[in-house]
């Protein structure tokens, strides 16, 4: 009879599980820029089964998104805040809806962003269901900025404004307690 058997250490042994920004689920806490943020979204982006994921983090009032792409064996990541689309000088609304994209350049605040792709895809809140059909634009600004102009319907736009992160920049990854 070896020791871990008659100690009962077999019985108490846990797997060790690292949680990564990969493997955060709802509920999960994570550290970023002086914040604790709670995960209180996750949902996926399928672009006709080019697959990204989102998971909302929230921390006090405020709510941002963390989104993550696998191109080519990469990993990218970017974080976003919602920001209404009236924020971004011009209407694009109603660009969008007489050319079927917004202008080639836009401003929102002190900052100039340029077009670089658009997509068409569906939403699945939590990563599953029929999904929900949308239609996005990517624009980039300088020093890593994004923005990024969703359609959801005819006249059911959103926007997003933030920045590329590294994973690095995320840590004491925790899961949710248990019981909840």
């Amino acid at each position: 009879m070896g020791l871990k058997k008659w100690f009962g250490a077999a019985e108490q042994e846990e797997a060790y599980q690292e949680y990564t920004l990969s493997t955060l689920k709802v509920g999960f806490l994570v550290d970023y820029d002086l914040k604790t943020w709670q995960v209180t979204g996750y949902g996926t982006y399928d672009y006709d089964g080019f697959v990204t994921e989102e998971w909302n983090l929230t921390a006090d009032s405020e709510v941002n998104f963390l989104e993550r792409a696998v191109d080519d064996g990469k990993t990218f990541w970017t974080l976003t805040q919602a920001i209404e689309v009236a924020q971004i000088e011009g209407d694009i609304a109603k660009a969008i809806i007489a050319n079927h994209e917004p202008p080639e350049e836009v401003r929102y605040g002190d900052q100039t962003y340029t077009g670089t792709e658009s997509g068409a895809g569906l939403f699945l809140e939590g990563g599953e269901g029929a999904g929900r059909e949308f239609v996005t634009w990517s624009l980039e600004g300088a020093d890593g900025r994004v923005l990024f102009i969703s359609q959801w319907g005819e006249r059911d736009f959103s926007a997003c404004e933030g920045c590329r992160v590294e994973e690095y920049q995320f840590t004491d990854i925790l899961p949710a307690a248990e019981g909840r």
